[in-house]
């Protein structure tokens, strides 16, 4: 006679059970990237130093896979240039042939390279090289295309938004965006966009300074005629260079 009452009653029970699991929020968010037209940096592997030099104080090398390695480095004695790009190889004799140095970045601590093959495939001689400059922060993006030297190619104002607690303060910190970037070819036209949230501009090209903006509204492009222009919402706006 108790039993079907009994039964009815754990049933119950269970299903409140799942219920109260399906309810729970799980503990660990899932973040999903936006999904963004274009290839991301080509992940080239960071090496131990390769080469010994009296004069240079190497921070980061490259091996970009073509017998080719690109390194970043300053004058052990310091100097007003501050940082530069090399790209070099090995001879046949062990020396090393220096194939192209960069301009310098003067004032700035990084000289950090995200690199764009051009081609299709995966790797090429020729690739972009975008430049994180900075100290503690990022100060925005110098563009590279990078043959057997380093065409200068303009500046990107732009930097990866982060609020962080200092001090029991949320703080903005502008972070390093060139791996969070997109890059593809329209003709002749190179384009880099945005897979994140948002992205901070240090100038928006119409007037306004340090502003915060969704990631999708803005994008990059460098034409050869055009040089480097900045994008929002599809109009486009002159991109000044640094002194």
């Amino acid at each position: 006679m108790m039993r079907k009452p009994i039964l009815a009653v754990v049933c119950a029970l269970c299903g409140m059970t799942v219920l109260m699991r399906c309810g729970q929020a799980p503990e660990t968010p899932v973040v999903i990237a936006p999904v963004v037209e274009g290839r991301a940096p080509w992940p080239f592997a960071v090496l131990d130093d390769n080469i010994a030099h009296d004069t240079l104080l190497i921070q980061t090398t490259l091996d970009l896979g073509d017998s080719t390695y690109l390194m970043v480095a300053s004058n052990v004695e310091e100097t007003f240039e501050g940082l530069r790009l090399y790209r070099y190889r090995f001879t046949a004799d062990g020396s090393v042939d220096m194939l192209g140095i960069s301009p310098p970045a003067y004032d700035s601590w990084t000289m950090l390279p995200t690199c764009f093959p051009l081609d299709t495939t995966h790797r090429s001689d020729v690739m972009w090289v975008l430049a994180n400059f900075g100290e503690k922060e990022s100060w925005g993006q110098k563009v590279f295309l990078m043959d057997w030297n380093f065409m200068d190619a303009g500046f990107m104002h732009v930097a990866l938004p982060e609020r962080v607690m200092e001090d029991d303060t949320l703080r903005l910190k502008r972070r390093n965006v060139a791996p969070q970037m997109r890059y593809s070819e329209r003709g002749d036209t190179a384009v880099w966009r945005f897979a994140c949230d948002s992205v901070y501009l240090y100038e928006d090209g119409a007037g306004a300074t340090d502003v915060v903006l969704a990631a999708p509204r803005v994008r990059y492009t460098f034409h050869r005629d055009q040089g480097l222009v900045l994008w929002v919402d599809g109009q486009a706006r002159p991109v000044r260079t640094p002194a």
